[in-house]
């Protein structure tokens, strides 16, 4: 077999993989383009697009613009430039971070604090936007990156996602803000191996500070600019597992934000890479994830058929991925008793929460006020068992904070109207809520 005249485009498969596209669909959508613009239609095919992928052949400058076009990315990101039209990219030199000032780090007065408030005010999102430009800078080399072993980027990424279940939430976000920002500077001055190692320690790094900004500090935000990092760094690192799980995570922000449309589209995405022999757990989460987000858009039907589809995913045998530490057992029934709670099938919901808060280990500390309070809201009717259940959610989270807990017992709340109960839990929320 003749091999290929062009190095493969992975920038262009994954991109089309991101979106859950066939290579027929490419092509589909770039004849609409060359219609929509009075361009004759060239009988462009779905083999055509797999060749470009595989680089057997490049884009002829026709196709090219239609293909900015249609994935709404530059010619650099979609790997359509040949090495000498990269070598015209203007030489940005990057001085002081957006957001950050020049001397914070010699600057005795720019304590934690100072930092920590940078981060998740209103500076946190120029500071996290250098971070975006991982795969454009592959030709900018970082001094002494080529030196660093990914082994040990990637075992303290490891060292913090373990701290997770049991760490104030703000110092680890910190840390792992850090190592995020390391690694991307790592990757931009990698090549090969290395540079696909290195970005799978990234992947990891920055999804676990997008899991503490969005389910930990309430930060959706922060969360999207981190995710998007990992997700970047997940098409450097050719790894569809770690693309699948960034993109499962992306969906919950605009599912919690009555935004279900987005939220299926990025969930079809992360879908479409667990058929490049994901591991099965993934694809069992990834329904998981569904099933929340169409019980809080009102489908609950979809949702409890979302749950039937994570059960017969969930497979018997441990999974290999280490780092895929978030779901279990436990957590599907977790998923199922809020899918039952949202239909009204309070029994149901009780049993399969119930079977959670059992089955749940040393990692499920944070989860546990969440399933309290919806083990509250599954006896809607007996005040003092909802109050006795949103108590033991307040102290879980006095121990453990989380900030979608406290929401979870926020939302149950009303059950209690203006009781003892109720005014007596309102009080010890306020009394908490410093403890962030």
């Amino acid at each position: 077999m003749a091999s290929n005249r062009h190095p493969p485009n992975r920038n262009l498969a994954w991109e089309r993989l991101q979106r859950g596209w066939s290579h027929d669909e490419v092509s589909r959508r770039i004849g609409m383009e060359m219609d929509h613009v009075g361009e004759t239609y060239t009988g462009l095919c779905a083999n055509t697009v797999r060749r470009w992928e595989t680089g057997e052949r490049r884009p002829e400058p026709r196709y090219r613009k239609h293909l900015v076009t249609v994935f709404g990315k530059p010619a650099s990101e979609l790997g359509l430039l040949t090495p000498d039209e990269l070598k015209m990219r203007p030489d940005i030199t990057m001085g002081r971070v957006d957001g950050m000032p020049s001397g914070a780090t010699g600057d005795a007065s720019w304590d934690r604090a100072t930092v920590l408030r940078a981060l998740l005010g209103a500076g946190a999102l120029p500071l996290l936007s250098p971070l975006l430009s991982v795969a454009s800078a592959e030709g900018d080399p970082q001094p002494g990156s080529s030196q660093v072993d990914p082994e040990t980027y990637t075992k303290i990424a490891n060292g913090q996602r373990e701290l997770y279940w049991n760490s104030p939430p703000r110092p680890l976000f910190e840390a792992s803000f850090a190592h995020t920002h390391l690694g991307v500077a790592l990757v931009r001055g990698a090549h090969g191996t290395q540079r696909a190692a290195l970005a799978a320690g990234l992947v990891q790094s920055a999804l676990l500070a997008g899991r503490l900004a969005f389910f930990d500090l309430g930060q959706p935000a922060v969360a999207t600019r981190c995710y998007e990092v990992a997700l970047t760094a997940s098409k450097e690192a050719g790894n569809h597992a770690l693309a699948a799980t960034v993109l499962g995570h992306m969906a919950f922000i605009p599912g919690f934000s009555q935004d279900p449309g987005s939220a299926r589209n990025l969930l079809a995405a992360a879908l479409q890479h667990c058929w490049h022999g994901v591991d099965p757990i993934v694809r069992s989460w990834l329904h998981c994830v569904s099933s929340e987000i169409e019980a809080r858009s009102g489908a609950s039907a979809t949702s409890r058929h979302q749950i039937d589809l994570a059960e017969a995913s969930l497979p018997d045998a441990p999974s290999d991925l280490a780092w895929f530490d978030f779901y279990d057992a436990a957590r599907l029934d977790s998923f199922a008793g809020y899918a039952a709670l949202t239909t009204g099938d309070h029994p149901e919901a009780a049993r399969r929460l119930t079977a959670a808060a059992d089955r749940l280990g040393a990692q499920g500390s944070k989860q546990r006020s969440v399933i309290l309070a919806d083990l509250a809201g599954a006896h809607g009717r007996d005040g003092d068992r909802i109050a006795d259940y949103l108590g033991q959610a307040i102290d879980a989270l006095t121990t453990d904070w989380y900030a979608t807990g406290i929401d979870r017992v926020r939302a149950i709340r009303p059950l209690l109207g203006d009781s003892k109960h109720g005014r007596h839990l309102d009080g010890q929320i306020r009394a908490l809520s410093p403890a962030l």
